[in-house]
This record gives structure tokens, sequence and C-alpha cells, in this order.
């Protein structure tokens, strides 16, 4: 069971790997066309509100309680699920599309949701107009996502895996396409504070096509997993009423969520709309940060917590809740054998790991608080692991309803230190560090996250012996930062000699440090007897020319 657990986790983690660089490489052309600052944070917002809108409105159910749902019909139903899996796909089609017509009819009240005060000053009406046409143009997005998620969920609960995290490398080769055209046909250099209308159909356009070629490469894999869809209408009979009580509770878990989003995004533009007229970091760099830190999530955390979620939801059904535990504590601590190193060296190397990614044209001259950003956000992705899988595990249970009210709670601290963060330690004249703050509070507000809901899931699932995070987490902490430190040290002692400014030079140094920090993590783990990353190695080094 772990080894087809770690199976599917390397599909998909091989996927996610690619579409990630690609990911990269879009917010790279973005830096170097349109800048880090509020001309960047403008289509930023309205490029993330489609992706936020469909998570509130449907994409909480979809991700999180299908899947289990899926897994039983496919295993109880005489046909093997495909009545249910139709009237579900159709039942969610339609859904989408009368929620993607609504919202863009209401674009313009959508969009001033996001925009702080500062972006409504009359002074400020150009760049207004260029918020509301770029939502206008991203709006479609949301029946895309929604239908991707869908088919995706379908063929996670057949077990194909793969398709659904490599899909997304069509999306950003497309995105990337039309950055090229842009930066081809308007050779954009010093920026002007707005955009001409041809720039905004280029952009919102060429990303919101991309978000539909990622649906369309999904599709003939739907039905080489065995599925033929057909429209099927009516829910009567198909047990998705339970779907959707179960439903409830996961649509206010998300709107909790999207409520944190939204004051996010306007702290993060109001710094970026402040009067200071130096370097900000405001919702452009906030969201390139979070892309950065989400990279192992990406990759490691996403993957084995997707492979692992239907033997979960077996689990749980047959009431196993002590090989349940063992499966989900395993699943944590491989993870956090590769989040934790990754997460000290965004700490450590967070200037050069910005350079490369936004050290470009535009993007160039906004480096230093980038870097702040995104080591303060780099200190919540290891809270933000463990609480992932805790609530996969309540998911597990069905139990939608615990995870609701634990989110209350860390919405609450982050909203909070967030807008004391904001509004009240920074005046007008140090808003540019809105991004920085912005970091800490989700830091903050993911490790209260922790201290609160594991506690609470004990009650469902007790502890099992061997099955235990916490001294494990300890010793790679202690591991991850000793080789942390001592790739810094030597960077250090190479600053005094090379001048290594620039992309390249970024390069050069993460390098160096990858080279430095890696074998001294992976000592330091052998001698804590850390297994999971032993075995990490162990699999890496297995694959080296001359070992077998």
């Amino acid at each position: 069971m772990a080894d087809r657990t770690l199976r599917s986790a390397g599909v998909m983690a091989a996927g996610t790997v690619l579409s990630r660089l690609l990911g990269f490489v879009r917010i790279a052309l973005l830096a170097a066309a349109i800048g880090t600052a509020l001309r960047g944070d403008i289509f930023t917002a309205a490029n993330t509100i489609p992706n936020s809108l469909y998570i509130l409105l449907a994409g909480g159910v979809f991700n999180t309680v299908l899947v289990p749902q899926l897994v039983r019909a496919i295993k109880k139903h005489d046909d093997g699920g495909q009545d249910f899996t139709n009237r579900l796909l159709t039942f969610g089609f339609v859904v989408l599309a009368v929620v993607t017509v609504g919202c863009v009819l209401l674009a313009p009240a959508i969009a001033n949701l996001y925009m702080p005060e500062e972006l409504k000053d009359p002074s400020m009406a150009s760049e207004r107009a260029s918020m509301v046409m770029f939502v206008r143009l991203c709006l479609p997005q949301i029946f895309f996502y929604g239908a991707f998620v869908l088919v995706g969920q379908v063929l996670n609960a057949r077990r194909r895996f793969g398709p659904m995290m490599w899909a997304p490398i069509a999306n950003n080769i497309v995105a990337c396409a039309s950055i090229v055209i842009f930066l081809l046909v308007y050779r954009v250099g010093d920026n002007p504070p707005t955009y001409s209308h041809g720039e905004e159909l280029l952009l919102g356009l060429g990303h919101t096509l991309g978000i539909a070629v990622q649906l369309l490469v999904l599709l003939p894999y739907l039905r080489a997993s065995g599925h033929t869809f057909r429209p099927k209408f009516g829910l009567r009979g198909t047990g998705l009423g339970h779907t959707a009580r179960l439903g409830i509770w996961t649509v206010l878990f998300v709107a909790v969520n999207q409520v944190t989003l939204v004051v996010v995004t306007r702290l993060a533009i109001a710094g970026s709309a402040s009067g200071d007229p130096g370097a900000k970091a405001g919702l452009f760099a906030y969201s390139t940060a979070m892309l950065i830190i989400l990279v192992p999530h990406g990759i490691v955390t996403v993957s084995l917590a997707t492979a692992a979620l239907p033997q979960m939801s077996a689990l749980a059904a047959d009431g196993d809740v002590t090989d349940l535990e063992r499966l989900s504590a395993r699943s944590v601590r491989q993870t956090l054998a590769i989040v934790v190193p990754a997460a000290a060296a965004m700490v450590a190397f967070a200037y050069p790991i910005v350079t490369v990614i936004t050290g470009y044209g535009s993007g160039k001259n906004n480096l230093t608080l980038m870097a702040y950003t995104l080591m303060t956000l780099a200190l919540g992705i290891v809270p933000f692991t463990i609480q992932y899988f805790q609530l996969r595990t309540f998911y597990a249970f069905e139990d939608t309803r615990t995870p609701f009210f634990l989110q209350c709670v860390i919405a609450t601290t982050n909203i909070a230190a967030a807008v004391i963060g904001v509004r009240v330690l920074l005046d007008a004249e140090h808003l540019r560090f809105s991004g920085v703050v912005l970091g800490a509070a989700y830091a903050l507000a993911y490790l209260v996250a922790v201290l609160i809901s594991r506690p609470v899931l004990r009650r469902k699932v007790p502890r099992v012996p061997g099955a235990g995070i916490g001294l494990p987490l300890l010793a790679m902490v202690i591991a991850a930062v000793l080789g942390a430190g001592v790739g810094r040290a030597v960077l250090w002692v190479f600053d005094q000699v090379i001048d290594w400014s620039g992309p390249i030079g970024a390069i050069l140094q993460l390098a160096i440090a990858g080279a430095v920090m890696l074998p001294v993590y992976a000592g330091v783990a052998r001698v804590l007897r850390i297994h999971e990353v032993n075995d990490v190695v162990s699999l890496v080094t297995s694959k080296l020319p001359g070992r077998r």
C-alpha cells in the first residue's frame, strides 16, 4: 500500500515539478513586462480573483468532499459509479456555467471588493478601470477551473493521478506565449502606471485561454480511465444529497478562507498604491513569494496527500483508525523530510531565489523587499504542511464541520495580525512593507492552526505507537538549520571576492548553497537517525550512475 502511494505521488510530483518551473518562467516574464509594483499588482489581483471565486462558490466541495464519495460509488455501485459520476459532472457543469455568467455581469462590483481605499482615490481612475477590465476578461476562468477540478477528481478517484498534475503545463505554455507576444508587441521599458486596451486584452484573454486548454488536456484521459461521460440530469436517488450536506460546511470553510484572502489582497495592494516612491512589497511580491513557498507543497505535500486520501477514506469507512493514523503520520513525516530543508533554504537564500525569478527588466528594482516577504512566508510552510494533512484526516471521516470551526480561528488570527501589522504598526511612509508583514501574519496563523487542531484530531484518531511527528520534526529542523547555516557561511566567504549580482550570479549562489547545504542536512539526518530523510537520500543515490 505504501509503495503504491509513493509511486502515485512520484508520477504527480514529476508533472508538478515541470509545471512549477514553467509557472516561474511565467512570473519572470510578467515581472519583466509589467513590473512588481502597482502595475503588476493590478493584473495579479484580477488574475487571482477567478480562482478565488471558484473556490468560494464550488471548489471547496469539489476538492475535499467528492473523492470519498466517488470512491464509495465506484466500489459499491453495480455500474462502477458511472451513473453517479455522470449526474455529478452534469450538475457541476451547469452550476459552474450559471455562476460564471453571473460573475462576469458583476465584474465591476467584484473588482471593487478587492480594491483598497488608496486605489479608490480620484487620481487613480485609470488604474481602477484597468483592474475592472482585467477582472472581466479573467472571470470566465471560473468555469474552466471548476470543470478541470471536477474531471480531475473523477480521474483521482479512479487512481489516475498523473493527468491532473501534468495538465497545468499546457496552461503555463499558453500564458507564457501571451506574455512573450506582449513583450514583442509593446516592448515595455519604463512601465506607465496604466495599461492600454490592447495590453489588457492580450494579457487577460491569454491567461484565460491557458485555463481552458488545461481543461481540454484532461478530456481524453477521462475516457481512457474507463468512464464515458454522457450528460444526465437529476439528483434524486444518487446520494448526492449527502454530498451536498457535507459540502455545506466545506463551503463555509472556504468562505472564511476567502474573507482572509480579500483582506490580504486589499492590504497588499494598499502597499503598492501608497505615495511612497521607493521599492514596494505589495500583492505581486506577496503572491510570488507564496508561489515559491508552495513549490515543495505542490510537489510533495499535494502529491502524497492526494495519493493517500482514497486509502485514508477506505480505512475510515472500515473503522480502522490505527492504520489510518499510521498512514497519515507516515505521509506527514515523508513530506516534512523535504519541506523542512526547503523552508530553511528559502529563509537563508531568499535574495538569490527572488533574483533568479524576478530579477529581469522592470522587476529588478524591487528584490530586497521581495526577499523579506519570502523569508516571513517561508516560516509558515512547515505548520501549513502539517495542518494540510490534519484536515485530510478529518475529510477521510467525512467530517467537514470540525475543519470549518478550526478555520474560523485560523482566519481570525491571520486577519487580526495582518490588519494590526499593516494599518497600526506601519505608517503611511512604510506601507511598502505590507507584503513582509502579511507574510509574518500567515506564518503566525498556521502555527496557531497546528496547536489548536492537533488535540481536536486526537478525539477522533487516538495516538498510535510509532506514529508521532514531533521528535522527527525537531530533528529535521536541527539538521536543516545547520545545513542552511553552513551554506550561508560559505556564501558569505565568496561574497568577499566575487561580484555575482544579477540572475546569473544568483543561480551560481544557489548552486553553491545547495551543494553545501544538502550533504550537511543528509549527514546530520543520518547521525540523528531521521529515517524518512535517510530513505530519500537512499532513493536518490540509488539512481546515480554506477549504483544499483
